[in-house]
């Protein structure tokens, strides 16, 4: 079986060719941002080298990103035009998994790109019988709040290693937060690398989990996010009938674990339940619920709308709840979470909750945690 491997998500332009997880040949060189000029006649030399062309291949992998906006595409269009004109199968990898695969020893691995600013893309993985398993799924985040979801995932007495160009800039902070059992990849394991990204493609192939060739931005450029930031003023109300209605009318997938229509009409007409919403330009982007009983009082859900995520508006609901059950003087406040909801979970601790106990298969299969404050 034989591989065409792309990455033009950095500055290094890159085309591997495998025989399954095999190097035939390999072109990483950083050529700036000039892929568009670079990439068709790397491609051309590494098929000469190679003695092989665009029909002999079996498989096509293209890095999705996170990375440069512009590489990007210029590698996704790429391989989506082999893909439509000459029917190849075809895969996208996420960066930080390429990164992962780089690391040929068992054992947890973090992969960190820096985007400036204390902020990274973050994912952590498991080697395991050389094989990589996603264990915390790629996502943006400052450094601190990544060490912090390695902290809950990982005990200390498991090794870890640190991958990616983040390392570079953070290593200071990674060495104070790990002082033992930490291993810090190499420089080279640190750039972007096509052969590695297409070992994890043909990784995909194997499991029969080939992924669309999208681009995993993670988060939206500059631009867009700082029109959005002065568009959006979100205001905290409580819940009333005409919101119920609303939250009715909106798709089941824009809401994780969303709750039925008839359990939030119960929740509001009880004396014991308080509902807020968040509201940006008078549109519902997040809502949530507590319930007060004699001495203390139950979060019941903090919802926010998918495309509203990662903007505070999760911590601003929860802060006002425990301002309700502060004024209401009802101590301790409980809540339940799934036990792989770590973004929900560091956000509950940054507001001093701590686990107090679990309850097995809670959540369809999966152990809830028991959190008070």
């Amino acid at each position: 079986m034989k591989i065409l491997s792309i990455d033009t998500a950095s500055d290094i332009c890159g085309i591997s060719i495998l025989e399954e997880n095999r190097l035939i040949c390999q072109f990483d060189e950083n050529t700036g941002k000039t892929h568009s000029e670079n990439l068709m006649p790397m491609l051309e030399k590494a098929m000469k080298q190679a003695n092989l062309s665009l029909k002999d291949m079996d498989l096509l992998v293209c890095d999705k990103g996170p990375g440069s906006f512009t590489g990007i595409r210029i590698g996704i269009a790429t391989v989506k035009a082999f893909h439509d004109s000459l029917g190849i199968p075809c895969t996208g990898v996420n960066s930080l998994e390429a990164f992962a695969y780089s690391i040929e020893q068992d054992g947890f691995i973090a992969s960190i790109i820096d985007c400036k600013n204390n902020n990274c893309y973050f994912a952590l993985y498991e080697r395991k019988d050389a094989e990589y398993f996603e264990v915390i799924a790629p996502t943006a985040i400052t450094i601190e709040e990544a060490l912090d979801f390695c902290e809950e995932k990982i005990s200390r007495n498991f090794s870890i290693t640190f991958v990616g160009d983040g390392i570079n800039t953070y290593q200071e902070l990674i060495t104070q937060k790990w002082n033992k059992n930490i291993t810090l990849a190499a420089p080279k394991q640190n750039q972007l690398n096509s052969y590695y990204l297409g070992l994890a493609g043909y990784n995909k192939f194997k499991k029969n989990a080939l992924e669309e060739v999208l681009p995993s931005y993670l988060k939206k450029p500059q631009a867009q996010r700082q029109l959005e930031e002065k568009s959006k003023k979100i205001e905290i109300a409580s819940m009333t009938q005409e919101d119920l209605e609303q939250l009715a009318s909106l798709p089941f997938s824009d809401f994780d674990d969303f709750w039925t229509y008839s359990i939030l009409q119960d929740e509001l007409q009880s004396e014991n339940s308080y509902y807020l919403v968040a509201k940006s330009n008078s549109e519902i982007v997040g809502f949530a619920g507590i319930k007060f009983l004699v001495d203390k009082a139950d979060i019941m859900n903090i919802a926010v709308k998918k495309p509203f995520r990662n903007q505070g508006i999760g911590s601003l609901l929860l802060k006002n709840l425990m301002q309700l059950s502060q004024e209401k003087k009802l101590t301790p406040i409980f809540l339940e979470v799934m036990e792989e909801n770590y973004p929900a979970i560091h956000l509950y601790k940054k507001f001093g909750f701590k686990q107090i106990g679990i309850r097995k298969n809670y959540y369809q299969g999966k152990n809830g945690l028991i959190m008070s404050c």
